[in-house]
Parts: structure tokens; C-alpha cells; sequence
């Protein structure tokens, strides 16, 4: 179990945004969605990708 939490450490929200967004494009090309909200699940996994990396960033400063 300590391997796997080790192996997620700093991951997770990746993980979760890649999962998001393969879910998007499967109802998108299920036509469960339309494009503009293939888009809108796209921007939101961006999102929390950049904010995941800021927040990395900035302790990483703060670490030095």
C-alpha cells in the first residue's frame, strides 16, 4: 500500500483531471455532450493541472 500511495504522491490531481477529461471525449463522441462541453471539461482539467503545478512551484520556493 505504500507503494501506491508513494508512486500517486504529487500525481493525483493529474490523474483525476486525465480521467475527467477521457470521460468527456467519451460522451462527446457518444453524444451525450456537445462540443461546448467537451470544451468546458478541457478548461477544467487544464485548470486544475496549472493550479496543481503553482501550488508545487510555490513550495517548492518557500522549501529552499
Amino acid at each position: 500500500m505504500n507503494k501506491a500511495r508513494e508512486f500517486l504522491r504529487g500525481k493525483k490531481a493529474y490523474l483525476t483531471a486525465a480521467i475527467g477529461l477521457l470521460g468527456a471525449v467519451i460522451a462527446w463522441t457518444d453524444g451525450q455532450i456537445g462540443t461546448m462541453g467537451l470544451l468546458a471539461a478541457a478548461w477544467a482539467a487544464a485548470q486544475a493541472c496549472f493550479i496543481r503545478a503553482g501550488i508545487a512551484n510555490e513550495v517548492a520556493k518557500h522549501e529552499e
